[in-house]
């Protein structure tokens, strides 16, 4: 069983969201909270294991409540539902610490197949999300180098193509022949020779170098 909490302040789409969540077994809802000051009292109590913010329905783009989210758990996972207006903030919400995105225009399997991913310690972004972060990031100035494609071996410069695709572990290695916790290894690799921290990260980087 795995707990959650819901930050939304709109009482109609929460119980849209709680309705999806209770229709299965691997997940209960441990709390519900309107303000974010509310949240932060009531996560002095309850220790969620993943955490729902409606980005949707914030007054403001949600930044400065996930920052003080943060602040407060950096190990939590934090789920925001959103919609494709908010693509020119997606690369500041991943740089802050969230885990995943769940489009508002999405199914209910979405934001199950979104909770079950953070339960076993995976980020979970479609592959939309990198389509309009690639766009956005296109549109800016890179900061990022990666000037010597020879860092990465081919098969990590494979593995990396793939999860800019969406591909989980066992996805990628079904289409490579090599087992999921070779996935990984290779992972940690690309993480570790690019200097980054998370799944995220790593395709932000990707994208931001040309190498997806």
């Amino acid at each position: 069983m795995c707990y959650i909490a819901i930050l939304e302040n709109y009482s109609l789409f929460c119980s849209g969201i709680r309705s999806v969540i209770e229709e299965s077994e691997d997940f209960k809802i441990v709390f519900e909270a309107k303000t974010v000051n509310d949240f932060m009292n009531k996560m002095k109590v309850e220790k969620p294991e993943v955490i729902i913010i409606d980005i949707i329905h914030c007054q403001d783009d949600g930044i400065s409540i996930i920052k003080k989210i943060r602040r407060k758990t950096l190990r939590t996972p934090v789920l925001l539902i959103l919609s494709t207006d908010y693509s020119d903030y997606f690369e500041e919400y991943i740089s802050l610490g969230v885990n995943g995105f769940v489009f508002n225009d999405a199914g209910s399997d979405a934001l199950i197949d979104a909770l079950k991913a953070m339960t076993k310690g995976e980020d979970h972004f479609p592959p939309r999300v990198w389509q309009l972060l690639k766009k956005y990031l296109r549109t800016k100035k890179v900061s990022a180098t990666y000037e010597d494609k020879r860092i990465l071996t081919n098969r990590e410069l494979a593995i990396l193509k793939l999860f800019c695709k969406g591909y989980t572990y066992k996805e990628i290695g079904v289409k490579l022949n090599i087992s999921p916790r070779t996935v990984e290894t290779h992972k940690k690799n690309i993480q570790t020779k690019i200097s980054v921290r998370s799944t995220a990260e790593m395709i932000e980087f990707a994208y931001q170098n040309n190498l997806q």
